[in-house]
């Protein structure tokens, strides 16, 4: 029996029920069994035309390409479906689809039944998820578990493992709307209507080299653990998941010859596993602030005997915190808890970044090749043959992993990730026989230019995710150099950085929230803080207002006035204001108002 999920959908709109047909682009009906949804009831079944056919007389006919499932809001539950996708690539022959729009269907048809200010949240809470699914990053598969590695399902598809539904399968961690799913998991015969989908990158292009066609493909998966933007989701909970985890995974896929031969290499990025926190408060850099030393360990410990449970092998650390300033105090923690915790599995590797390649002194990366290179060789990675769910087929497995972080685990990150992988491209590539005779991936031009662009695009990617802008030293991944032009750009970033972390993140992060389930949208208990505005009677309400009254004042006296006096008093108050402003920072900085870290 195939678990395959069926490749599209007729959704038939009616007063009463919703009908969910399988059809195929062209219009082909794919199968005889449907999904019926009760718009009052809320009651869902798998039926079947043998035996009740979909009333199709007034019916509001759409195409879909999924469902992505079902989410309660203030006028009852929605539907929400993938209005339409398109086609990135494939990943040994499954086909690979990045959703373009979405829609979120209400089952009630109008909200009359509603109060005024229940209208007021219902629209409120529909927008914030509306904001989430147009966010750029989201793929699936209809025919393959696009949320677990190769080297994993190579050592655990077992025949009984791939019999079981997709939703049931999927890698929880990375499976973004395993909330919405929640509500179709329990229907009996739902499994090939449901479709779990992930976030985060998913890129490829094809090369040939001394006359060997491959395919290189880049997948990153952002957990939705502990999920959020860039200052209100810093180090790791208490359970041991990280904020701004991501697993990347490299797959080269050979096309010439016979058998279909796939290698893969797999690192990850997360935010330095320790209690800290680092929220906006109107600085360009925040302070960090670290949790008491008595909960470090056991935060530490937690997500290294996750890591070790899921990836297995050893785990090498690579921190490229800053040992001076803001950063030193993190990452002399992080020492501090390493070395109490010796986990002989993990072995910790600092680097300085911006010290070592500081006045772009961008050659001094060596340092940090050289030190990590004896491990990319004794690490290794995954290698198969045609399918991967036959384990004697499996030629080899990857026995170690690499950690990075930085304070973001963006920027810096991007450009080493790319560095490490470099050097297991070139691995992976002499032993599929694809360079010969001590050949790099630095000395193919062509396939140096696509590795760089890929890994570029990749760290934009994770980076808009995150901060909400593209990464900072883009252009050193995608040139291998710094040039003006990219320091320009990240000037421009940086800024852009500045005001969505401190004026647009607490929306963002609320928005999030709503949709992976870690707020709960209830009728009889809607949220008093949503309705709280920047603009209030309070002291700060009044610095904001007596801030902009002063200013204009000193502009008017500047313009008009011949009065020195008057436009040095008005200039006093509104630096007194801005004074009082950044002292108090994190109350004028747009926050959560639903979950508070």
């Amino acid at each position: 029996m195939s678990t395959d999920i069926y490749e599209g959908f007729n959704l038939y709109i009616l007063a009463e029920k919703f009908y969910i047909e399988p059809r195929d682009r062209d219009g082909n009906r794919l199968s005889t069994e449907y999904v019926e949804i009760d718009r009052h009831t809320n009651h869902i079944r798998v039926s079947d035309v043998s035996t009740s056919r979909i009333p199709l007389h007034d019916a509001d006919i759409q195409y879909i390409y999924g469902i992505l499932g079902i989410i309660p809001i203030v006028s009852g539950m929605a539907l929400i479906v993938i209005k339409k996708a398109r086609l990135v690539g494939k990943l040994n022959g499954h086909s690979i689809w990045t959703i373009t729009e979405t829609d979120i269907i209400p089952y009630k048809k109008t909200t009359l039944h509603l109060t005024e200010k229940q209208i007021w949240y219902n629209r409120h809470f529909t927008e914030m998820l509306q904001s989430v699914l147009a966010m750029t990053g989201f793929y699936f598969s209809y025919s393959v578990d696009l949320s677990r590695s190769l080297q994993w399902l190579s050592e655990n598809g077992t025949p009984s493992f791939k019999q079981m539904p997709m939703i049931d399968r999927a890698d929880a961690r990375f499976t973004w709307n395993n909330y919405l799913l929640s509500q179709l998991r329990p229907v009996q015969g739902i499994a090939r209507f449901a479709l779990p989908i992930i976030h985060g990158f998913y890129g490829e292009d094809y090369h040939c080299v001394n006359g060997n066609q491959f395919k290189l493909t880049l997948i990153s998966r952002r957990s939705r653990y502990r999920a959020g933007v860039r200052f209100y989701k810093r180090g790791v909970s208490s359970d041991g998941h990280p904020a701004n985890f991501v697993e990347t995974e490299q797959i080269v896929e050979t096309l010439s010859g016979q058998a279909r031969r796939l290698t893969s290499f797999l690192q990850t990025r997360g935010s330095i596993p320790l209690l800290w926190s680092q929220r906006p408060n109107l600085k360009w850099q925040p302070m960090p602030t670290v949790k008491p030393n008595d909960d470090q360990l056991s935060a530490y410990i937690k997500h290294f005997e996750n890591q070790k449970k899921t990836y297995g092998g050893q785990h090498v650390i690579v921190n490229l915190v800053n040992q001076t300033g803001r950063e030193k105090k993190i990452g002399a923690e992080l020492e501090r808890i390493i070395q109490q915790a010796n986990l002989s599995y993990v072995r910790y590797n600092p680097f300085d970044f911006h010290k070592e390649c500081q006045a772009m002194q961008w050659h001094r990366l060596s340092l940090l090749r050289d030190q990590l290179r004896h491990e990319i060789t004794q690490f290794g990675f995954f290698a198969a043959s045609t399918e991967l769910t036959d384990t004697d087929l499996v030629q080899r497995s990857q026995t170690g992993f690499f950690r990075t972080n930085c304070m973001d685990c963006l920027d810096r990150t991007n450009v080493v990730q790319s560095m490490i992988a470099r050097e297991s491209l070139t691995d992976q590539l002499t032993y599929l026989g694809i360079l010969i005779g001590g050949q790099r991936v630095e000395t193919c031009e062509e396939l140096e230019t696509s590795f760089k662009h890929l890994w570029a695009d990749n760290g934009d990617e994770c980076s808009r995710q995150y901060a909400g802008t593209g990464a900072l030293k883009a252009d050193f991944t995608r040139l291998g150099k710094r040039t003006y032009t990219g320091a320009i750009n990240d000037g421009i970033n940086a800024i852009t950085r500045y005001f969505r972390n401190n004026f647009a993140d607490g929306y963002r992060q609320d928005a999030m929230d709503v949709f992976l389930g870690n707020f709960v949208i209830d009728v009889h208990n809607l949220p008093s803080s949503l309705e709280a505005t920047l603009i209030s009677l309070d002291q700060n309400g009044i610095a904001l207002l007596a801030a902009c009254f002063a200013m204009a004042m000193t502009i008017l006296c500047v313009l008009v006035a011949e009065n020195i006096s008057a436009t040095l008093f008005w200039l006093a108050v509104f630096l007194i204001c801005m004074m009082f402003i950044f002292i108090n920072g994190e109350e004028f900085v747009n926050a959560p108002k639903l979950k508070q870290d």
